[in-house]
């Protein structure tokens, strides 16, 4: 006679299984979000292509509006785990008061990093999905959607505030002062502009690959570098 499992071994064995079914939910709902929007997205079709029952969406999430706000909140995620590395290096950095030099290699790297971020995963089975989440948000932003707040907080947080930090630092003013904050979101400037369509064309870029990246991060470290060595980027 079989012995029945104990329940807590039966819950050890579901929860990867149902970490999984909210993964693929949510990656779902992030690629039909950024195809048709969130009124065009019906619940039923969402489903259908995530191999889940009807009943598993208000389960797991709540309904449509909380399945969106999941997918806000996994891009977040995916975002401060990309800048995590460098961003984690900024306070301790900037606390033993380095050279200008160390300074600037410091923000090199976030430069690095963010333009890494712009075009993650573009080659292989991630490339569908580094594309879904720049059409989400390019679409939850033509729709203005509240829900997007948290996102912002978060790019905030993990790119806008570290890299203020580091320019206050080069320009000797506080990371809050309009004008190192002027220069911050200049610099991110360079790097965003690339997921433009008309920058695309006049690229002749269809697609985004890693050596496209590669030519942007060297032009964006030549150009961050002229910047801060340069006479004027030193000044207040």
């Amino acid at each position: 006679m079989l012995k029945p499992t104990p329940r807590a071994a039966l819950g050890q064995r579901s929860q990867p299984r149902g970490d999984e079914t909210r993964r693929r939910m949510v990656e779902t709902a992030i690629a039909m979000f950024a195809e048709l929007g969130y009124d065009g997205t019906s619940t039923r079709l969402l489903a259908r292509r995530a191999r889940v029952n009807l009943p598993a969406i208000q389960y797991h999430f709540g309904g449509k509006a909380g399945l969106y706000r999941a997918a806000i909140a996994h891009i977040a995620d995916y975002i401060e785990r990309q800048m995590a590395p460098v961003t984690a290096r900024v306070r301790p950095t900037l606390a033993r008061n380095p050279s200008r030099a160390v300074t600037l290699e410091l923000l090199l790297a976030l430069m690095d990093a963010f333009v890494a971020l712009v075009f993650a995963d573009s080659e292989g089975d991630g490339a569908e999905r580094a594309e879904s989440r720049k059409l989400f948000i390019a679409r939850a932003e033509v729709e203005r959607s509240a829900a997007l707040r948290p996102l912002y907080k978060s790019m905030q947080g993990c790119v806008g505030a570290p890299c203020a930090a580091v320019v206050g630092r080069l320009i000797g003013r506080s990371p809050r002062d309009r004008e190192t904050r002027l220069r911050m979101v200049a610099l991110l400037g360079q790097s965003t502009i690339f997921c433009n369509e008309p920058a695309k064309q006049t690229m002749g870029w269809d697609t985004t690959d890693p050596a496209q990246m590669r030519a942007v991060r060297k032009i964006v470290r030549e150009h961050t570098r002229a910047i801060f060595t340069a006479p004027a980027g030193r000044g207040r």
